[in-house]
């Protein structure tokens, strides 16, 4: 048996052989870019049932169909994560606001300080 390589985020339901069926555009990497045959193994994940190797059961470049066999990674829960700022001029809050966004910060929290340069804050921006 051959050990899976490609690792793909779908979004559907993974369990023990359960049919997922992939967009256009994933069967066409897979087929097209990566040249898997029918039988090839791959890994899934979705964000909430963790990781599976599956296999590729139909292939063509237009849609294919993977089986899932068994879970090789169990979700983690990232931990919670809150980052506190004193705001700056706007271009720079945007950018740590992505960056904290990026590396899985939670909750982003203003605080105002003696040297804080932004006195408007704007709520919306930093809602998820």
């Amino acid at each position: 048996m051959t050990e899976a390589k490609i690792r793909l985020h779908v979004d559907h339901p993974l369990g023990d052989g359960q049919a997922v069926p992939l967009s256009e555009g994933q069967a066409h990497y897979l087929t097209g870019v990566m040249r898997l045959a029918a039988g090839a193994a791959v890994l899934l994940f979705n964000g909430r049932d963790g990781e599976w190797r599956a296999r590729l059961t139909i292939a063509s470049r237009r849609g294919a169909v993977v089986s899932c066999e068994v879970q090789t990674r169990a979700l983690r829960m990232p931990p919670d994560l809150w980052l506190l700022f004193a705001p700056i001029k706007k271009a720079r809050t945007d950018f740590i606001v992505e960056k904290a966004v990026e590396l899985g910060v939670r909750r982003i929290l203003p605080v105002q300080t003696r040297h804080t340069n932004s006195d408007r804050i704007r709520q919306d921006r930093l809602q998820a």
